[in-house]
């Protein structure tokens, strides 16, 4: 009934977000919905949609980027990352061929999205990694931060780079082979 990464991302607000939810608050879900071509040849689908209650409207929002995340997530098991509640400090959430563990981000604190990633991907060893992640505006939930996915690709609108800082998470990293 629910299509495609927007299509299913609104379902689960209505069914899990109850209307009085403030967007810095732990009970906002922050979700990383990927489409149904997602990883195929099909031109034009590999987008990630991003969706939470935005702190520019106070109502459901979401935005939209481009790039290798969203695929890299398919080839790694999964079609969404459902963030709820709050860290009490700064992680990063390390997803690979199925396995999902949430480091420490600290050392990141501060960081531009550029920093983040060239430090990430060498401590990993992974160099083709594919982040999404958030700068310093995000990390100071300024409400129009963006949630950058590399350095070229961002998801600009409705400030869902301050929800993500409001949780404490600095970046979604992912890599498969399944």
């Amino acid at each position: 009934l629910h299509l495609g990464g927007l299509g299913t991302n609104a379902r689960l607000f209505w069914d899990r977000v109850p209307p009085e939810v403030q967007p810095f608050d732990a009970e906002n879900l922050l979700v990383f919905g990927t489409g149904l071509l997602v990883g195929t040849p099909a031109p034009g689908c590999n987008r990630t949609v991003v969706s939470a209650i935005s702190p520019q409207t106070r109502l459901f929002g979401f935005s939209m980027m481009g790039g290798f995340w969203a695929p890299e997530l398919k080839h790694a098991g999964y079609d969404k990352v459902i963030v709820r509640g709050k860290s009490p400090k700064l992680v990063y959430i390390w997803i690979k061929d199925g396995q999902v563990e949430i480091r420490d981000a600290s050392h990141l604190w501060g960081k531009t999205t550029k920093k983040t990633e060239e430090i990430v991907r060498e401590e990993l060893g992974e160099p083709r990694a594919e982040l999404t992640m958030i700068g310093p505006g995000g990390e100071n939930m300024v409400q129009y931060a963006c949630v950058m996915n590399g350095l070229k690709d961002a998801a600009g609108r409705s400030g869902m780079g301050a929800v993500m800082g409001s949780k404490k998470l600095k970046a979604i990293v992912v890599t498969g082979d399944l």
